[in-house]
C-alpha cells in the first residue's frame, strides 16, 4: 500500500510539472538595440491569456542564474501564471546612467523580446524588481519620464542612502528590506505587484 502511495505521488508530481516551462538562456536578436545581450527567460509559449511579466535584476558582482536559483521565482511564476525574465548585466555590473542609458534601453528590449518572441504578455502588467544595484536600475527604469512602462517596481535590500529616484505618484513601489532574496521575498513582491496594472 505504501509503495502504491509513493508511485501515485511521483506520477502526480510529474504530470503537474511536465507542461511547465523551464528557464532558458537566450540572446537578443540582431534587430534589437541591445543585440547579443543575454538573459534568462521562463514563459509558456502559448498561454490561453496574456500573462503578467516580471523582470528580476541581480545585484552587481552577481548573475542572473544565481538569482534565479535563490529567488525561486521560476517556481512561483509557474504556480501563479506569470512570465519571468532575468536580465544579465555586462561583466556583472549595471550601468545606471539615467533613463535613456544602455541598460534601461536593454530592459525595454527584454520586454519587447519576451512579448513578441516568447509568449503573450499583458502590457498593463509588466513589473520590474531588483536587489542592490539591480534595485537602483529598476527604479531608474520605472521612473523614466514619459508614459509609465512598468505597473509596479519592487526593491530588495537595505540602503543608506536610498537606492534611487522615487515616483510612487505614478509607479507604485514595494520594498522587501532583506539582505538576500529567497522564495518568501518573491512571494512578497508578487503579492504587492500583482495588485497593480497600468491605466487602472
Amino acid at each position: 500500500m505504501l509503495i502504491v502511495g509513493v508511485v501515485i505521488v511521483v506520477v502526480w508530481g510529474y504530470l503537474g510539472t511536465r507542461d511547465r516551462p523551464k528557464t532558458q538562456r537566450v540572446s537578443l536578436p540582431g534587430d534589437y538595440a541591445s543585440a547579443g545581450r543575454e538573459l534568462l527567460v521562463q514563459a509558456p509559449s502559448d498561454p490561453a491569456n496574456p500573462l503578467p511579466l516580471v523582470l528580476i535584476l541581480h545585484d552587481d558582482n552577481a548573475d542572473a542564474k544565481s538569482l534565479d536559483r535563490q529567488s525561486d521565482a521560476g517556481k512561483l511564476a509557474n504556480s501563479r501564471d506569470f512570465a519571468v525574465a532575468f536580465p544579465e548585466a555586462v561583466g556583472g555590473t549595471w550601468r545606471i546612467d539615467g533613463p535613456e542609458g544602455a541598460d534601461v534601453r536593454y530592459l525595454r528590449d527584454v520586454v519587447r523580446f519576451v512579448s513578441t518572441k516568447r509568449t503573450k504578455v499583458d502590457p498593463n502588467r509588466v513589473y520590474v524588481w531588483g536587489i542592490g544595484e539591480g534595485a537602483r536600475l529598476a527604479l531608474t527604469a520605472a521612473c523614466a519620464p514619459g508614459k509609465p512602462e512598468f505597473a509596479a517596481v519592487g526593491v530588495v535590500g537595505q540602503f543608506d542612502p536610498e537606492p534611487g529616484p522615487t515616483c510612487q505618484d505614478r509607479v507604485p513601489e514595494g520594498r522587501a528590506p532583506e539582505a538576500s532574496w529567497d522564495r518568501k521575498v518573491s512571494e512578497t513582491l508578487w503579492k504587492f505587484s500583482s495588485g497593480h496594472r497600468l491605466g487602472a
